[in-house]
């Protein structure tokens, strides 16, 4: 109970952190500078859904239907943006395949490639670079680690976040990964990732996370190289006792790595018990001041989940709508994303891109965005 009452106390406290975007100062706050901005309240009983799916506005008017508008600013970004090879690092890259898997492409010397097989093939691209770990397990297989190069927007600078992108991917444990003298295995880099959990001195545990729960039950338990023993339910646990305040994107990659847990373990028909219900609560809290502090025109606040905040900078409104929208894609129940505030985030955020397809935008912000957009498609509009 003590790490719930610290995170509830920490997510009314969250504040703009971690994400680089332009012009700070410009910032204004709904409900203080501008009396003209109406209450979601009222926003809610001003549009509603017609069958189709089309919203009808202020004037009765029906619009693009929000499914058709989604796959549309997918497809769009999707097509009209490119990275190459030899001007982006793994940073910009893999955010692209975190909004996109399979379906994204890399300009290379050869034309056109899928950016993930190009990566697990081991062609170059600056800050993914496959090193031998530890000799691990009866048969003494290396592992695999990728190294650290925090800030530099070229390589990783999250632990395990690389390998977090992959295994939202979808690929199986047995995917080959190409190293520079060597053939490494996805589960070799599982279980160097597993090992070096002590290493892990940030204790930010995020996306060590997102990778367990994508590829281990979640009762599954391991030694680190510390001789201790670790739990996806002990990172778990480590994750409600950090400052969301001081987390980067106002807390929610955090909170991502929370709802994913949880996700599985609700898959597996665990019991959400103990620190698994104390998450549950945090990741509940959080959905509701997503709401709480939603702008009228649907974008989130840009104090993320502190405060309403709203400001005219499209870069700014990108990054906090983009990860707010896709932590409630990940995290909330199907009949809230349904609702009309959550479809008018989703219908501001297509806008929003819109408004900057000709700008050429930061990568973490934009694909963040799309992410949310293609995690909310698939909650909504499952293939079929």
């Amino acid at each position: 109970m003590r790490h719930l009452l610290f995170l509830m106390s920490a997510i009314t406290a969250l504040l703009v952190a971690g994400c680089p975007l332009s012009s700070p100062s410009r910032v204004s706050y709904s409900g203080q500078s501008d009396s003209s901005l109406k209450s979601n309240a009222e926003s809610d009983q001003e549009t509603g859904d017609d069958n189709s799916g089309s919203v009808l506005n202020a004037q009765g008017t029906a619009t693009e239907p929000l499914n058709e508008l989604v796959s549309r600013t997918l497809e769009q970004n999707l097509r009209q943006r490119e990275l190459s090879s030899s001007t982006h690092g793994a940073w910009q890259v893999l955010h692209g395949i975190l909004a996109y898997g399979s379906d994204f492409e890399l300009q290379t010397p050869t034309g056109p490639q899928p950016a993930l097989a190009y990566l697990l093939s081991g062609q170059t691209v600056g800050g993914f670079e496959p090193e031998p770990g530890d000799e691990l397990g009866a048969l003494k297989r290396p592992g695999l680690r990728m190294a650290m190069q925090p800030s530099t927007k070229i390589g990783q600078g999250h632990r395990d976040q690389w390998l977090a992108v992959i295994a939202q991917s979808g690929l199986p444990l047995n995917t080959e990964i190409q190293g520079r003298n060597q053939t490494f295995m996805l589960e070799d880099w599982m279980r160097q990732a597993e090992f070096d959990i002590p290493r892990n001195m940030e204790r930010e545990f995020s996306w060590s996370l997102i990778a367990l729960t994508a590829y281990r039950k979640t009762d599954h338990r391991w030694l680190g190289r510390d001789g201790a023993q670790y739990s996806t339910e002990s990172l778990l646990g480590s994750e409600l006792e950090q400052s969301l305040t001081d987390s980067v994107c106002g807390g929610t990659h955090r909170l991502i790595g929370m709802a994913m847990a949880l996700n599985q373990r609700r898959i597996e028909g665990q019991p959400i018990t103990g620190v698994w219900a104390e998450a549950a609560a945090v990741v509940q809290a959080a959905i509701q001041l997503a709401k709480q502090n939603q702008n009228p025109d649907g974008s989130y606040s840009v104090a993320y989940l502190h405060r309403p905040g709203w400001t005219r900078d499209m870069g700014e409104t990108l990054g906090s709508t983009g990860h707010v929208l896709e932590f409630l894609a990940l995290a909330a129940p199907t009949q809230t994303l349904a609702e009309p505030w959550v479809q008018r985030s989703v219908r501001r955020l297509c806008e929003v891109l819109e408004q900057c397809s000709d700008v050429d935008l930061e990568c973490g912000v934009l694909y963040h965005a799309l992410h949310g957009l293609s995690e909310y498609q698939k909650r909504m509009s499952p293939p079929s």
